[in-house]
């Protein structure tokens, strides 16, 4: 059985993170370990729970996002959870905590499926950067894995072979973060074909859910490379 993602949440805002608790209790492969107003307590909750994430509001007015990756980075080192950041844009804030060693910034705007798999990224050891969408306006932002460092590729990876050049390009949409809808618009096939070819591939790949594929093409090389960004050494946003 896959060992559950332990999360704890880190928002001044009750509210907050009542939403959140309720996007990420739907998918039972995450466990909300516990929650923390401010980094103080933040702090001393990642020592009593041992979460494998955190995910903080990097523009939350009560909370101080820098010092708190600051502060686990230097008591835990190698072996702190990683961080991840919700945040309206890219800004200096986010941009600071990145190079202090958080793992990667996700927009407030992001659906919540988006939300999920990026905590799913983050525990698999991948930085969730944001950068330009390459099917949208400018000005337009989409989530954009990157592995920091590139974890090793996945023994089964031959598996890929089994799959159809469809499959393979619904996989690729899969890795970009699109949804049925869009990815049905995007091939011009109905909504209900995407989900055969979805569930086709998870069957071939023998993965239990979307994040999983997500994860497994970026681990094999299947997923898109080049996302037109410029970002920092580190785990950044564009």
């Amino acid at each position: 059985m896959t060992a559950l993602v332990r999360v704890l949440l880190v928002d001044d805002r009750a509210i907050t993170r009542t939403g959140i608790r309720a996007i990420l209790d739907q998918d039972r492969a995450l466990e909300v370990a516990g929650e923390a107003a401010d980094a103080a307590e933040a702090e001393r909750e990642v020592l009593r729970l041992s979460p494998g994430v955190v995910l903080a509001d990097a523009q939350s007015p009560g909370l101080d996002v820098v010092g708190l990756v600051t502060a686990l980075a230097a008591r835990h080192g190698d072996s702190m959870p990683a961080v991840l950041l919700t945040a309206q844009g890219p800004d200096g804030t986010a941009r600071e905590a990145l190079r202090a060693g958080a793992k990667g910034v996700v927009l407030s705007s992001a659906t919540p499926e988006q939300l999920v798999s990026a905590v799913h990224m983050v525990a698999a050891g991948y930085a969730v950067h944001v950068a330009p969408g390459p099917r949208h306006g400018a000005g337009s932002e989409e989530l954009w894995p990157r592995p920091v460092p590139r974890p090793l590729p996945d023994p089964h990876g031959a598996r890929a072979d089994l799959l159809t050049r469809r499959e393979r390009e619904v996989l690729h949409l899969l890795a970009r973060g699109l949804s049925n809808a869009e990815m049905a618009a995007e091939l011009v096939v109905s909504e209900s074909t995407v989900k055969s070819h979805v569930q086709n591939l998870l069957d071939k790949l023998r993965l239990r859910n979307r994040v999983h594929a997500v994860i497994f093409a970026h681990r094999t090389g299947l997923a898109p490379t080049a996302c037109g960004c410029s970002a920092p050494p580190r785990a950044g946003v564009a």
